[in-house]
């Protein structure tokens, strides 16, 4: 995972795996099993009855995290209002990081024993799948991050994240975040590292699973969710951008920040009810 998106997913609470806002929240949660089945299948090359064996999962899964998971968000959300309120430091960004990444190990630990079963039955070919698709992910990715544009496009994605998570801003503060973003020092070699070492990490993790070692799974892809020593100095360029503006936002801005979150938590309070 590209470690601008990882970081600033889990720094806003992974809301809705990147859902683009309040308006599909919701249509987009209750489609999780149709759409984590197809995310699987581009993956995995699924067979009718190994869909249909994962359809059943994802719905088993979709139950438990609305009951136990979307209450966590909630408090995720409310912790980032405290926060805004007198100036956002480190160590608030931080704490909402540890939140965030303490409810993604916990949908880990339930995904794995309900993942298992359908992992153990992949055929050789499926997995030759897996890493030919990773593969071929991978080389997209290079491409884009080694053209005349990256830059720019790099700006683009951020400046579009931050509108996600916090609603339209204004347009010198969306100049101030392209500015900011574009002048990151982008480690090409050292983000594809790290991406080839995630990229191991979750196929050797998946195949933990598959061998019912759960626990060694579920931890080897908690690791994904940390930076290489490589990558630190990066991921502080992001954290600064990122403070710089939420503490220059002015009191309307700040007003209609607290507003869009006020919307993501009726409707996650909303979704949990089912």
């Amino acid at each position: 995972m590209h470690v601008l998106k990882r970081f600033t997913a889990l720094l806003f609470a992974i809301l809705l795996f990147g859902l683009v806002g309040c308006s599909s929240l919701s249509l987009a949660y209750n489609q999780l099993p149709l759409l984590g089945g197809l995310w699987a299948d581009k993956y995995l090359d699924l067979d009718s009855d190994q869909k249909a064996r994962l359809k059943d999962k994802l719905l088993a899964f979709q139950a438990w995290h609305r009951r136990e998971e979307l209450p966590q968000w909630q408090s995720l959300l409310r912790q980032a209002q405290t926060a805004l309120e007198d100036g956002v430091t480190r160590q608030e960004l931080l704490a909402l990081e540890r939140g965030a990444r303490a409810s993604a190990e916990r949908s880990l630990q339930h995904a794995a024993p309900l993942a298992a079963p359908l992992l153990a039955d992949l055929k050789p070919e499926q997995w030759q799948h897996l890493q030919k698709t990773l593969d071929e992910k991978t080389a997209e990715w290079r491409e884009k991050q080694t053209g005349s544009d990256a830059s720019d496009e790099r700006a683009k994605r951020y400046t579009k994240n931050l509108e996600r998570w916090l609603g339209d801003l204004d347009r010198p503060t969306r100049k101030l975040a392209s500015a900011d973003a574009q002048a990151w020092h982008f480690d090409l070699a050292a983000m594809s590292q790290g991406r080839a070492a995630r990229q191991t990490r979750t196929v050797e993790a998946l195949r933990a699973w598959s061998r019912q070692d759960l626990a060694g799974g579920t931890a080897t892809l908690m690791r994904n969710m940390q930076p290489l020593p490589t990558e630190q100095a990066y991921r502080e360029e992001v954290m600064a951008s990122v403070l710089k503006l939420l503490n220059g936002l002015d009191a309307q801005q700040r007003e209609q920040v607290r507003k869009h979150w006020a919307n993501w938590t009726a409707e996650l309070r909303s979704l949990q009810g089912g």
